[in-house]
C-alpha cells in the first residue's frame, strides 16, 4: 500500500512539474527586478502556456502576450531596440512593461496585472475587468512557490 502511495505521490508531482516548467527561467530572473520570477512564470503561463510563437485573437504576439503597438512603445520609451518574435526579446519587454504598469499603479501588483491582461484604460473604465484572469495568476502563483519553494 505504502509504495502504491508513493508512486502516486510521484506521478502527481511530475504532472505539476511538467504543467508548471520553468522554461525560460534564467531570462526571467535575470529581468525580473523586484518582481517575484515566479510570478512572472506564472503569468506566462496563463498567457501563453509558454508556447513561444503564440497569437492571440486581439493579435497579441508570443510568450508574454504582448500587443505590438505596446511593445514598439515601451520599446521606444525605454530605448530598446527589440524583436517581440524573439523569445529573450518578448520575455524582456513583457517585464519591463508589467514594471512599468506597477510604478503606474503606485506598487499595486493586482492592478497592474489585471492592466497587463486588459490595458490600463479598461482596467480604469471597468474596476471588475480581468478579476478571473488575476485570480488564475494568484492560483499559478502559489502553485509555482510550491513546486519551486527552492529556486530564487
Amino acid at each position: 500500500m505504502k509504495i502504491i502511495l508513493v508512486v502516486l505521490f510521484l506521478l502527481i508531482m511530475a504532472f505539476f512539474y511538467s504543467y508548471f516548467p520553468l522554461r525560460y527561467y534564467s531570462i526571467v530572473k535575470d529581468n525580473s527586478g523586484s518582481v517575484d520570477p515566479l510570478l512572472i512564470m506564472a503569468l506566462i503561463k496563463v498567457e501563453s502556456d509558454f508556447r513561444e510563437h503564440a497569437v492571440s485573437r486581439a493579435g497579441a504576439i508570443g510568450i508574454m502576450q504582448l500587443m505590438p503597438e505596446t511593445a514598439a512603445w515601451i520599446s521606444e520609451k525605454l530605448n530598446l531596440v527589440v524583436d517581440i518574435n524573439s523569445v529573450v526579446d518578448n520575455i524582456v519587454v513583457g517585464i519591463r512593461y508589467l514594471h512599468y504598469l506597477i510604478d503606474l499603479y503606485d506598487g499595486d501588483l493586482d492592478f497592474a496585472l489585471r492592466a497587463y491582461n486588459a490595458g490600463p484604460a479598461r482596467v480604469a473604465a471597468d474596476n471588475n475587468i480581468s478579476k478571473k484572469y488575476l485570480s488564475k495568476i494568484k492560483l499559478y502563483y502559489v502553485i509555482y512557490k510550491v513546486l519551486y519553494f527552492w529556486v530564487r
